[in-house]
């Protein structure tokens, strides 16, 4: 199954390096969005934003063992501590509910944190990092990834009801109440909070306050783009995007926006960096 025509998420804002990223093959590209490598020297900062999808990372840091991470979904911004030493970062975005196919187990006790794969997974996990670590080339690292994943997920489907509970919050950026969400997948609305908290580890009404967050990052980001790129200075009418995506006014769009970032959006200044690399990794 595929989250095709979804909203792009904003999953990351990267300041002082590059990305390379590519898209899986298709056996998997439902359920996966890119394969991503990243070097991270001692100023550079990773801030994530709030998520539910999860993430697979291998961990290569200069002069210590590789480790194969499992970054559950998140609900607020973390910006990432300074490192002292290099360290490349290798890995995928797994499209909400994809880690519960991978790992099987539960997500909501894992919301927020970030684990070793190993402890899911086995030796096996330990057995790719120390594989893609080895690799002479960015290439190579992804194919290695790749394999492990065409082997765990290109027979996985997740949930019907899942599946089209996302879909149509994504697509409503939110703005579906959780009880039509519910009635449209056919299942009552504590069906639809239990299997989403299993599989997302995250409650309907959140996955919406997410999703909605997520569009008016969207609108933001892309309003400051065209306006730098019609050499305006400029900033997102926020009275505008409140009613674009239904919060009850401007204030409203601020508390949400300050409960997810611990910043009202005029001082997000990751979003205005134009240094700054927005990842967008469906």
């Amino acid at each position: 199954m595929t989250m095709t025509g979804a909203r792009t998420t904003l999953s990351a804002i990267v300041e002082g390096t590059g990305m390379i990223t590519r898209r899986p093959v298709a056996p998997i590209q439902g359920v996966l969005g890119c394969y991503f490598a990243i070097t991270r020297a001692p100023g550079t900062t990773i801030q994530t934003l709030p998520d539910a999808s999860a993430y697979l990372v291998i961990d290569i840091p200069r002069g210590a063992g590789p480790r194969c991470m499992l970054t559950a979904p998140r609900l607020k911004t973390v910006r990432s501590s300074p490192v002292r030493k290099p360290i490349d970062y290798v890995g995928v975005r797994l499209l909400p509910g994809v880690a519960f196919l991978l790992t099987g187990s539960a997500i909501r006790p894992l919301i927020g944190q970030r684990l070793p794969l190993a402890r899911f997974l086995g030796s096996c996990a330990t057995r790719l990092a120390k594989a893609v670590s080895e690799a002479d080339s960015t290439d190579t690292r992804f194919d290695l990834l790749e394999g492990f994943l065409l082997e765990r997920l290109a027979r996985e489907q997740l949930d019907e009801r899942v599946y089209r509970a996302l879909r149509l919050i994504e697509h409503s950026s939110g703005t579906l109440e959780v009880p039509a969400v519910a009635e449209r997948c056919g299942i009552s609305v504590r069906q639809l909070e239990r299997l989403l908290l299993t599989w997302v580890g995250i409650s309907p009404k959140r996955l919406a306050r997410i999703a909605r967050f997520q569009a008016v990052l969207g609108q933001a980001e892309k309003g400051l783009s065209e306006s730098g790129l019609a050499g305006k200075s400029s900033t997102p009418q926020w009275t505008n995007l409140a009613a674009e995506q239904h919060y009850t006014d401007q204030a409203h769009l601020i508390h949400e926006f300050s409960g997810f970032t611990d910043a009202s959006p005029t001082r997000f200044s990751p979003l205005y960096s134009p240094d700054s690399l927005k990842s967008k990794c469906d």
